[in-house]
């Protein structure tokens, strides 16, 4: 018998930085945790559980979090850059802060620039986000 994950089940891995809140975008790491992603990073999914102990609601590192991987279609609830006013249609990926996303903007140096700029993206954003909001809403773009 095969056990065989079905497309909308969560991943579930270990987060070694401190989430304090659910929509961070996360990176694969080579030991196989998971951790906020920078700007340069691929994105490997969008956490759907915060780190926060339920008792003492203090954010912990190396805890287990649930994952939605990035792929085509899913629509979920990111954690948003401060300051950037995003549109229905603009692509999105992370940021200058640490697993948050802003407006992409394709590099077009050369081929292998923009194929490594194209992995970044994380998704098209569905709803109009002002730059005071915290989170945006988009659809996943797995490339």
């Amino acid at each position: 018998m095969v056990v065989k994950r079905q497309p909308f089940e969560p991943l579930y891995a270990v987060c070694t930085d401190a989430l304090d809140d659910a929509g961070y975008v996360l990176k694969l790491n080579s030991d196989g945790t998971v951790s906020k992603a920078a700007s340069d990073d691929v994105p490997f999914g969008i956490a759907y559980t915060s780190t926060k102990d339920p008792i003492t609601d203090e954010a912990k590192t190396n805890v287990e979090v649930a994952i939605i991987p990035v792929r085509t279609g899913f629509v979920v609830k990111v954690k948003k850059v401060t300051g950037a006013a995003l549109s229905p249609g603009d692509y999105v990926a992370v940021g200058s802060e640490a697993g948050k996303v802003t407006k992409w903007t394709a590099d077009t140096t050369d081929p292998s620039t923009l194929l490594a700029s194209l992995q970044k993206i994380v998704g098209k954003v569905v709803e109009a986000a002002a730059d005071s909001d915290e989170y945006v809403t988009i659809e996943l773009v797995g490339i």
